[in-house]
């Protein structure tokens, strides 16, 4: 049997949740069957998503919470993130999984439920989209500060103004969703903010 046939009969049973996409890895985090939705959801084919690992799929900057959460799950156990999954545009993702124990062996079993956006396109100012790419890489405020001569007082008033204006409820969130409403490029580092979301 061909290993494009093998891996045709190693499909998930769509969820009943529509758009949901379901994945089962082995305890190396090797995606080992998904379903159809969760193919689409990363713009490819189930054939193509097996045998890969899981972490993968998603922005660099979440790959060591899938590397470390997971895998260090016990049979009953749950994870549960909210995470930027790279499809052929970045979406934001409520990653539920649960360890199983079958016949001795370990496996993960997840569900990816995509964010609900509805939003309208999100721009920046040039200065907005400057400290943005300084909080997702890590930056702190006052070296934001001092690397755009600015007040720290001046950043935290920017960086609030983009909170609310994406939702956020904290800076990380901020960059999460930064990423899944396309304005920060998943493939690049350190980030950078699309010129499309940049005001004119």
């Amino acid at each position: 049997m061909s290993e494009a046939a093998l891996r045709r009969g190693k499909r998930l049973p769509e969820h009943g949740e529509p758009g949901a996409g379901m994945a089962e890895l082995g305890r190396d985090l090797v995606v080992r069957r998904v379903n159809g939705a969760f193919a689409d959801l990363f713009g490819t084919t189930p054939d193509d998503v097996i045998g890969t690992p899981f972490r993968g799929w998603f922005r660099p900057a979440d790959r060591d919470t899938l590397r470390r959460e997971p895998a260090g799950l016990v049979p009953g156990e749950r994870f549960d993130e909210r995470l930027v999954g790279l499809g052929p545009r970045p979406f934001l993702a409520d990653v539920t999984g649960r360890a199983i124990d079958d016949d001795g062996e370990v496996r993960l079993v997840l569900l990816v439920r995509p964010v609900p956006s509805g939003e309208a396109p999100v721009r920046l100012a040039a200065l907005d989209a400057r400290i943005l790419e300084g909080l997702a890489a890590g930056e702190p405020a006052v070296r934001i500060a001092l690397r755009l001569y600015l007040s720290r007082q001046a950043v935290d008033y920017r960086i609030g103004a983009m909170l609310r204006k994406l939702g956020a409820p904290s800076r990380a969130a901020l960059v999460s969703r930064a990423y899944a409403a396309g304005v920060l490029q998943p493939e690049l580092w350190p980030p950078r903010v699309a010129s499309h979301a940049l005001e004119d």
